[in-house]
């Protein structure tokens, strides 16, 4: 295990480059987090996807700080606000290795990204600078992408730090949104009975999703989903290993289990539903998203799409 050791500080202005930025007096909070390992020098060092790992590292190192506060402070005023944080909850990152610059600096203040994209101040869109209101307008208050919708959930948890969270939630909503297809399907083949259904899908007890979207799907439909995507016996198997894990074994998933594992549900939905099998439409941006952060983890799955394939604006993988 190696030793992290975390400074904590509340600077008032911080420097990244391009001059003093003030921050919210009292309300940010730097933590330098360091460490030795020559694995994580090299992943920093390569200038791959890889460095966004080690980042994730840091972020582990702070959350086990703030879990030790909220242990002693629960209901109290000093652990009030202080929970488990991801990458999306930092204003800013930068890495060194021996003093030395590794070139990875993140900032995600409005101000900067605008000006790093060379917006006027004056300008209409210096404070939406990739025009996202006006994709967004269209869907506020819909029903557009409602299977989307609630895959958002999974990456707001994958983004503030509770991976074991965003994996559970992403395999029960794709096993829910599976067994309300296999409901129709069966109906449709002449099981009206929603009793005799229940009783079908409820008395599968082991390897229920593998059976599911196998001998089932196959009875019901004439395919299977093996017959659909070549890869998700493999799939399925990580899936249902990891998730009991999580539930069964007290296993903590971390951000690679976790990207992996919504990939996987979203992958699964998306071949269904390419299939006419039920109604799951993503984005293709989504899809594309889902794709790239299972690409870059450590080590991930044969069966997940390689960083050529995630790269692509499209539904293949």
């Amino acid at each position: 295990m190696d030793a992290f050791e975390v400074e904590v500080s509340y600077p008032s202005e911080i420097d990244l480059g391009h001059g003093p930025e003030m921050l919210p007096n009292g309300l940010s909070t730097l933590f330098l987090v360091t460490w030795e390992d020559e694995q994580d020098a090299g992943y920093l060092q390569a200038q791959t996807h890889l460095r966004n790992l080690v980042v994730h590292r840091a972020l582990e190192a702070i959350n086990k700080l703030f879990q030790a506060y909220k242990l002693v402070r629960i209901g109290h005023i000093d652990g009030c606000g202080v929970r488990t944080v991801g990458i999306y909850d930092t204003l800013f990152y930068f890495s060194e290795v021996d003093g030395k610059s590794s070139r990875d600096q993140n900032v995600r203040w409005r101000r900067h990204v605008a000006r790093s994209y060379a917006v006027s101040p004056q300008a209409p869109s210096f404070h939406d600078p990739f025009d996202t209101s006006a994709l967004a307008i269209p869907h506020i208050g819909g029903t557009t992408y409602p299977v989307a919708r609630r895959y958002i959930r999974c990456y707001e948890l994958l983004e503030h730090g509770f991976y074991s969270e965003a994996f559970i939630i992403a395999f029960s909503v794709m096993d829910d949104i599976v067994q309300e297809m296999l409901h129709e399907q069966l109906n449709l083949r002449g099981m009206s009975s929603k009793t005799d259904r229940d009783d079908l899908l409820r008395g599968i007890k082991e390897n229920r999703l593998k059976l599911y979207l196998g001998p089932v799907l196959k009875l019901a439909t004439g395919k299977s989903i093996s017959e659909l995507w070549d890869k998700s016996e493999k799939a399925l198997k990580w899936i249902n290993k990891t998730r009991n894990e999580i539930a069964h074994a007290g296993f903590n998933a971390d951000y690679n289990a976790a990207a992996v594992g919504i990939y996987a549900c979203i992958k699964l939905l998306h071949t269904l539903h390419s299939e006419g099998l039920l109604d799951a439409e993503f984005p293709v941006q989504f899809f594309r998203h889902a794709k790239i952060t299972a690409c870059w983890t450590l080590n991930p799955p044969e069966w997940v799409p390689n960083n050529e394939q995630a790269n692509k604006t499209n539904y293949e993988s």
